[in-house]
């Protein structure tokens, strides 16, 4: 027998011992997180390693997710969600294959859940709606935008095309939206271009969740007096990563990196220049001669202590426009607009086992400039908000929350104006306006067996001649019927002070009272919705309507999803002092809501190809004040329209649009990034929708002005990890 080299062979089991390490460094964990009652993919599960806890990552759009592994040590894989038990597996090597994770429901509410919750509302058992990130983006008729994605609900009442939200039949500037538990203002971009699809400033890749709350707002969001929009960042850490997006809208970049071991920031910036866009859709901006924008802004969150939780968000944008208006036969006038804004929130939740107690702040700036004409101005704005909330759970089952909030506003306007309606003398003026709001509330819900009640109320904390004092109050009812359908009653009083979109009117206060019945059923592949309510509202401005609503969606296997929703809204004539030309002006700029039909729906189908999306909406033309004629200026003889008698007393064509979508989700096997590939195509039968009439100067001939035409964008957006 030949002798044996023991160093040779030494080397080479070495070496061969060392392959599978190398090859398990390489290699990630993949595999996908499901619900396991239902079998849907969940989005932003967590997964990371026990025994490593600055390893981490996120599960994607379809629940999938692959994370490296440290080389040659063994691990334990923990996959968790909020409100699911988190599911473990050791780890001694390679995955022969990609996971399959089930997660369960969470028997027993846990501290961590205690500190979730004191995230929410207390009137969050009365939410009508939650959309979630993945519903946002997958949604063809929201271009990724989270406002536009509640204007495709049922409870959604827009007659323009913009992300300002009307929520059943009430006015956007009655809708609070609040992101992270501070009210913003003026949530979207190009906000003074009426009808051509303006976006929401909020960025769907920082959104953990969107409430909509589409009557009787919470008591503890202050000035919303219709409706509420809350939305809230996602704070939770996951590992490094860049994406970069290219789109014929719109090109940007995201990144984000942990801080320490529980802390995250994510930063990103877009740039929109519209000379690609309008090559490629020539008839719809052809009043649009020159857009463009730059915005970005950073998200900070990290955990203080055991159960507590900071969040820091700042904002800048700088954005401009020229409009183009055809009078009749006069030349081509444009309006110039540009506006530079930015704005900081910090927030900050602390949970304890028995109790909660948040703080919020908010600052935003604004600097506007337009003009048209003998028509120009330039606006300065500031707002500042603060809030201190505290909840305490007198039991499991019973709780109260208090909180004390001062919100302000100012706008100062100079410029010149025209001094009649035809133009030719101006005027120059400055003036400004604001309000400040400091109110006290406290909400009480107690659940008892099926029922569950709230009732609290809100007031003017420090009443003086500028503010005199006022109450909000609210009732909330809910019965369970079973552990998939109820019934919701609220109703209330509820006070705003709000800014008209005319620059010549001072902040104006509106007390709504309404009243809602709200029914939703839920299973598995299944969502049954219906509401009715009524709504009385009192300002310079009165009005009353009733409306209901109906909302189906299903799932046909795991690759179908149809919704369709049935909504109504009778608005009664407005009321207002006729001998008050501010009051009658007021009418008639203001939307009338009487929509006696509106339809919408969506499709989506998704396979391992892609996924394919459809949204169509048909609804009543929206009422507006026709120009009957003119009549004579006494001072100067100019010409001045003649309005029909009743404010909106006349109707638009009915209102139809259709959007597809389609995207394609690619990921190489072995590799932790991805590439989205994406295409919408919006008004795709390029139907002529009406948003109004334009004059020519004697206002002897009416211009249509359309809505948007048909729309073309694409992309794609790439992510490494």
């Amino acid at each position: 027998m030949g002798s044996f080299n023991f160093s040779r062979a030494g080397r080479v089991l070495a070496a061969l011992c060392l392959l599978p390490a190398a090859a398990w460094a390489q290699q990630p964990v993949r595999g996908t997180v499901t619900d396991r009652a239902t079998g849907e993919p969940l989005l932003g599960a967590t997964v990371r390693l026990a025994q490593t806890p600055g390893v981490g990552t996120s599960t994607d759009l379809d629940g999938t997710f692959g994370l490296l592994v440290a080389a040659g040590r063994p691990d334990t894989l923990l996959v968790s969600y909020v409100g699911y038990r988190t599911w473990r597996l050791p780890l001694t090597g390679p995955p022969a294959a990609p996971l399959a994770v089930r997660l369960a429901p969470a028997a027993v509410q846990t501290l961590a859940q205690v500190e979730v919750t004191a995230q929410r509302p207390i009137a969050e058992d009365f939410i009508v709606r939650e959309l979630t990130y993945l519903q946002i983006v997958t949604n063809p008729a929201a271009a990724a935008d989270p406002l536009l994605a509640v204007r495709t609900l049922p409870a959604a009442t827009n007659t323009d095309e913009s992300a300002s939200i009307s929520l059943r039949g009430s006015d956007p500037s009655q809708t609070g939206i609040y992101l992270n538990n501070v009210p913003i203002y003026d949530a979207v971009k190009f906000a003074q271009l009426s009808g051509l699809g303006t976006f929401g400033i909020f960025s769907a890749d920082l959104v953990k969740s969107v409430l909509v709350f589409p009557s009787n707002p919470p008591l503890e969001f202050g000035n919303a007096g219709a409706g509420l929009v809350s939305l809230s960042t996602d704070e939770r850490p996951r590992a490094r990563f860049l994406q970069a997006s290219l789109g014929l809208a719109n090109s940007g970049l995201l990144g984000g990196t942990p801080v320490g071991q529980r802390g995250m920031l994510k930063a990103y910036v877009n740039g929109q220049e519209g000379r690609l866009l309008r090559t490629v859709n020539p008839a719809t901006f052809e009043r649009l001669p020159r857009l463009g924008l730059l915005d970005g802004g950073a998200h900070f969150a990290t955990k203080i202590g055991e159960y507590g939780t900071f969040k820091a968000f700042a904002y800048g944008v700088a954005e401009q426009y020229t409009y183009r208006t055809t009078t009749g036969t006069a030349p081509r006038d444009e309006y110039r607009y540009q506006n530079r804004r930015g704005f900081l929130t910090l927030s900050y939740e602390q949970a304890w086992a028995r109790s909660d107690f948040a703080l919020a702040q908010g600052l935003s700036l604004r600097r506007a400039e337009d003009a048209a004409r003998a028509y120009r101005t330039a606006r300065r704005g500031h707002d500042a908000y603060a809030a201190a909330h505290y909840r305490r759970y007198w039991t499991d089952a019973f709780s109260t929350r208090v909180g004390l909030s001062y919100d302000e506003r100012r706008l100062a306007v100079a410029g010149e104006f025209p001094a009649t309606a035809g133009g030719g003398a101006t005027y120059a003026a400055a003036f400004g306006r604001g309000r400040t709001l400091w109110e006290a509330y406290q909400y009480t819900k107690l659940r008892q067996g099926a029922w569950t009640v709230g009732a609290g109320l809100r007031l003017n904390a420090l009443p003086r001649p500028a503010q005199p004092g006022y109450v909000s109050a609210q009732l909330n009812l809910r019965r369970d019927l079973g552990t998939r359908q109820f019934l919701n009653l609220s109703g209330g009083q509820y006070m705003a002070t709000t800014a008209p979109e005319g620059l010549q009117y001072p902040y104006l206060r509106t007390r709504t009272r309404q009243l809602a019945l709200d029914y939703s059923y839920a299973q598995p592949g299944l969502t049954v919705a219906a509401a009715v309510y009524a709504k009385a509202e009192q300002s310079v401005v009165s009005g009353r309507l009733l409306g209901l609503e109906a909302y189906a969606e299903r799932a046909f296997g795991s690759h179908v999803r149809a919704d369709v929703a049935v909504a109504a809204v009778r608005a009664a004539r407005a009321t207002f002092d006729l001998q008050n030309p501010d009051a009658v002006a007021l009418a008639r700029a203001q939307r009338r809501y009487n929509l006696p039909f509106s339809l919408k729906s969506n499709l989506r189908l998704a396979g391992k190809w892609g996924e394919l999306g459809a949204f169509a909406q048909y609804r009543a033309g929206a009422p507006f004040t026709p120009v009957l004629g003119t009549t004579s200026d006494p001072a100067t003889g100019a010409a001045l329209p003649q309005y029909a008698a009743e404010p909106n007393g006349s109707v638009l064509p009915n209102y139809f649009r259709a959007d597809v979508s389609a995207s394609k989700f690619v990921r190489r096997p072995g590799k932790a990034g991805s590439l989205v590939l994406f295409a919408v195509l919006s008004n795709v039968f390029n139907t002529e929708n009406v948003s109004g009439y334009a004059y020519s100067a004697d206002y002897q001939q009416a211009t249509p002005v359309f809505f948007q035409k048909r729309l073309l964008y694409f992309g794609l957006v790439k992510t490494w990890q």
